[in-house]
């Protein structure tokens, strides 16, 4: 029997997990596949690996499995012993806590801390394993230290293949931590030589964002992270784990059909709950089986509805929205925001089915291709209304998600210019209490109007956005 085709694929499906300074044993006393952080990563595997297994069964292509997460200050840097009474003591999640608090809180006195060699040293142990589970791809959580920031986050990225992401909490007025993610990202843009894939021509910033009111349960990366140790649920903590969608000619298809603003809501109730109300009865089921037969206790997040553009001929999510008769014109001019707007508040409401995550509209510069040829008209010296500017792209984030993302900007850019962009992202996501992050690319020796020359089969090339 033929199955049904997919309208779209799966980009990833993310196992959250809650590491421990505990679970990094000294060398003396460690016990190979009995330490606590394998045995972790092997049930967050053996999650993983049943569930793409089931949804390919189903007829999905699903293109990565990943891992999330709390935040690494809570367990990377701590000696295995460190008291962690100064997490513990409240329920509030650290990311959501003032600058001055968190500081306290996630970077203790230096007598609790493991020294550079040890950080170094478990990052090469989560490294291995995650090779032996064929797992491509760890987030480890945000900062929450400004110090951890510029100090930690670039030793992060910098790890070979490339496997890791992080991110660093920016909340809003908080100019101190917006001023460390501003300099990790000048620092990773120097990062790496010719021969380093992950790392050259700024590509490390691939996999750093500032975030900002970013909640555990995010299947995207860089900003995906795990519930944090403050959380009162974490004494006996479940593996969570959540789907993220790469669904931009699905998209396409839909905003044609609406063919007005007006009618959005309506189609989007129907067909997306259609589609994916079967993904959400695999995953499921999936979960009740793991906790009926006691493997280990697993929580099915839910999905992330996202509009997620691929490079795919159809993929772009700025074309699909040109369908749409209110946009007059390019993506970005009299139209785009009301109809940025609609799409996310259907995205947020699609019945029956369990979300988390985003649930909005991603806008990634170098991971769609019209987004990338509007910016591209910034190159030829016009100052048409068409182009795509920065400033455009957060008016637009005002209304959906997920932020700045993806965008080249000048190799010289100041530290000023940039941490008052992450700033204008961070109040955005603090004002309305939504989820948004700024991930932008220093393009080493570029200036605003080069083109880029980026040479990865994950993104296209556009041009050096001005920092406005």
């Amino acid at each position: 029997m033929t199955k049904h085709a997919k309208p779209f694929r799966i980009r990833t499906i993310t196992a959250f997990t809650i590491l421990h300074p505990s679970d990094f044993p000294p060398a003396e006393t460690e016990d190979g596949e009995n330490d606590p952080v394998v045995q972790k990563i092997d049930q967050c595997s053996t999650l993983l690996h049943e569930a793409k297994s089931r949804l390919s069964e189903a007829g999905y292509e699903i293109q990565t499995v990943r891992i999330a997460t709390n935040p690494f200050g809570e367990w990377l840097t701590l000696k295995h012993d460190a008291s962690i009474n100064h997490l513990t003591s409240t329920s509030d999640d650290v990311s959501s806590q003032p600058a001055t608090k968190r500081a306290k809180q996630s970077s203790p006195e230096n007598k609790d801390e493991v020294d550079e060699s040890t950080i170094s040293e478990r990052l090469q142990k989560l490294n291995n394993i995650l090779s032996q589970h064929d797992i491509g791809f760890l987030s480890l959580g945000p900062s929450t230290c400004p110090r951890h920031t510029t100090s930690i986050c670039p030793k992060i990225v910098s790890i070979a293949p490339g496997r890791f992401s992080c991110s660093a909490n920016v909340d809003a007025c908080d100019v101190e931590s917006a001023r460390a993610a501003a300099k990790c990202v000048q620092i990773i843009s120097t990062l790496g030589t010719d021969d380093e894939s992950h790392l050259a021509g700024g590509l490390g910033n691939f996999r750093f964002c500032a975030a900002s009111c970013v909640a555990s349960g995010v299947p995207f990366f860089p900003a995906a992270r795990g519930a944090s140790l403050t959380d009162t649920d974490t004494i006996f903590p479940k593996i969570g784990f959540g789907i993220g969608l790469e669904n931009g000619e699905f998209a396409l298809n839909l905003l044609k059909e609406a063919k007005s603003i007006y009618a959005i809501n309506t189609v989007f109730a129907t067909r997306m709950k259609e589609e994916l109300l079967p993904i959400q009865d695999v995953c499921s089921k999936l979960a009740s089986e793991f906790d009926e037969h006691k493997k280990f206790s697993v929580e099915y997040l839910g999905i992330d509805t996202s509009f997620n553009p691929s490079l795919d001929e159809s993929g772009s999510i700025a074309a699909a929205i040109e369908n749409l008769e209110e946009v007059r014109g390019d993506f970005g001019q009299c139209g785009s925001l009301s109809a940025a707007a609609a799409i996310t508040t259907s995205l947020q409401s699609i019945p029956g089915i369990v979300k988390t995550g985003y649930c909005g509209l991603m806008l990634p510069v170098l991971e769609d291709r019209r987004l990338a040829e509007l910016g591209m008209k910034s190159n030829d010296g016009s100052s048409s209304s068409s182009n795509l500017s920065m400033q455009k792209l957060l008016y637009i984030s005002s209304v959906c998600g997920v932020g700045i993302d993806t965008v080249p900007i000048p190799g010289n850019v100041l530290e000023d210019d940039l941490s008052s962009l992450m700033l204008d992202v961070a109040a955005l996501a603090g004002r309305w209490t939504k989820p948004l992050s700024c991930r932008v690319f220093p393009v080493p020796g570029s200036r605003a109007g080069d083109k880029t020359t980026f040479d990865s089969p994950y993104m296209c090339n556009s041009c050096v956005f001005e920092v406005e």
